[in-house]
């Protein structure tokens, strides 16, 4: 276990990739599921500048990009116009994506939407994971989702001495990306792409976009590696 997982980390873009992955995930769960305020945006501007594995994907480097550009004293302002863009977007009475949910953009009918949620909680109890929900998001929000594989990440870098363990949490993680996540992510990138009128929501859209479907591929190799 331990050769192949050096084997991985042997290339600048492996190890930044293992290594800041759930990073990657926890930005995107923070912003798409709680208004852009000064104190989430302020520490994060700080760390996107300096955080390598934002130069995975297209819309982190203009991220990174915009965020490194930004002057103390435009903080302010640039909270406020990126609050109103996710209650635009997200949250506001007419909001334009009010339901960022796998079972809305997946089922064409309530009984087809249950059915969705009873497979995902079935994942979520089997693997034993629990969720503060602050906000009673239910389970197939996005950003519930989205930390459910930022958890499983993390259980398989803390079992990395047990391989049988470690594997399991990466099956799960391939399983969980490949029928659910990207059965419905990319169609909402594409419309909050489309949607999105400030810097931060639109490279958020395209950091979605490109980010797990690249996860999806690296943690293939890694699964073809253990084989």
């Amino acid at each position: 276990m331990t050769t192949t997982l050096a084997s991985l980390l042997e290339t600048v873009e492996g190890a930044r990739w293992l290594q800041g992955r759930s990073w990657v995930y926890q930005f995107l769960i923070d912003f798409l599921g709680n208004p852009p305020s000064l104190s989430l945006i302020a520490p994060w501007q700080r760390q996107v500048a300096l955080r390598e594995e934002m130069a995975l994907t297209e819309g982190g480097r203009r991220l990174q990009q915009y965020f490194g550009e930004l002057e103390p004293c435009e903080l302010y302002e640039v909270c406020r116009s990126e609050t109103e863009e996710y209650e635009r977007l997200f949250a506001g009475p007419d909001a334009l994506l009010p339901s960022v949910r796998e079972s809305v953009y997946r089922s064409t009918d309530l009984r087809s939407g249950q059915r969705c949620m009873q497979q995902i909680r079935a994942v979520y109890e089997g693997c034993g994971i629990v969720f503060n929900k602050l906000d009673s998001e239910k389970d197939d929000h996005l950003s519930i989702e989205l930390e459910f594989i930022a958890v499983a990440g993390e259980f398989m870098d803390q079992t990395r001495d047990l391989p049988d363990c470690q594997l399991m949490w990466l099956d799960t993680q391939i399983d969980f990306l490949e029928n659910h996540l990207l059965q419905w992510s990319p169609q909402l990138a594409k419309e909050l792409s489309a949607l999105a009128r400030t810097p931060l929501y639109r490279e958020i859209s395209r950091i979605l976009e490109e980010f797990i479907p690249y996860d999806l591929k690296m943690l293939r190799v890694l699964r073809r590696e253990l084989a």
